[in-house]
């Protein structure tokens, strides 16, 4: 492993995180189909090294040479994470993404797999094109979700070659475990729970400690994984915005989540449906 001079031209030209920088901008062609035009995989081990692995070189090198990995919010505490998907909008957007919109790259959405050892995030967006909204990204879920299994199968050469090389950023490393998840998947959506009369509340089981959702929080989070605005939400759910902010009041305290981006978190694990089997009772 590397200890990481940031203002290291030499680290740049010859850290294999930079300069496989072509053959991910090969492998992420197709993308450009779907207007995505960013890609990056981020491989944070639990000791506080990186694989980082491009097609948008120059943006990455800004963003370590100007040590914003102290900012961003996905480096802080790797192990934190549940697979899953977060979209951007979700995310507090200074300094970084205002950073990042200065090399063009706007929306997008990041996948999560974690692993025992390490926590892979797979970076989407979008360059010079704003049309990119989470509707759309939401329809291309199931392209992003295959490209990143082919990307770590077609290209386990190169990211071989970056992890025997993977550099340590000071600082990020966290003795935490990740949390156990259960591999057992939900058998029944969020919109089938909802049709059931005989359902009232939803236990999301001991990895929330038991907390549960209304079937009106659920209808609220459904919104919300799709990309709307609260405005938006309330607008569909024919409510007040005063109402949709309780509900994620009390959301975000039931599942104690301090920060809407933390509740974003949770939804894009409910959408991967990683969550222990629900239990369901009436009122």
């Amino acid at each position: 492993m590397d200890t990481i001079n940031f203002q290291s031209d030499l680290l740049y030209a010859t850290n294999p995180s930079f300069t496989l920088t072509n053959q991910v901008i090969e492998f992420s062609r197709p993308l450009k189909s779907f207007n995505i035009d960013y890609f990056t995989f981020d491989r944070h081990y639990k000791d506080g090294s990186r694989v980082a692995l491009t097609n948008s070189a120059d943006w990455i090198i800004h963003y370590w040479r100007k040590e914003m990995f102290r900012l961003a919010i996905f480096e802080s505490a790797p192990d934190s994470f549940s697979s899953g998907h977060v979209f951007w909008s979700w995310l507090k957007r200074e300094p970084i993404y205002s950073a990042a919109a200065e090399f063009g790259i706007d929306n997008g959405v990041t996948l999560i797999e974690q692993h025992h050892e390490y926590c892979d995030f797979f970076h989407f967006g979008s360059i010079h094109n704003n049309a990119l909204n989470n509707d759309a990204l939401l329809r291309h879920m199931p392209v992003l979700q295959r490209f990143c299994g082919l990307f770590t199968y077609k290209l386990s050469d190169a990211i071989a070659l970056a992890t025997k090389h993977r550099i340590v950023v000071p600082g990020t490393a966290s003795a935490a475990r990740p949390e156990q998840i259960n591999p057992s998947m939900l058998d029944t959506d969020f919109s089938m729970l909802l049709e059931r009369r005989d359902v009232s509340r939803i236990y999301l089981g001991e990895a929330y400690n038991n907390a549960y959702l209304t079937k009106k929080e659920i209808s609220l989070m459904q919104r919300l994984i799709l990309g709307d605005s609260c405005q938006e939400a309330a607008e569909q759910l024919s409510i007040s915005c005063d109402a949709i902010n309780k509900h994620i009041k009390n959301i975000k305290d039931r599942l104690n989540c301090k920060s809407l981006c933390q509740l974003g978190f949770v939804m894009g694990r409910l959408s991967a449906r990683n969550l222990y089997p629900f239990s369901l009772t009436t009122e």
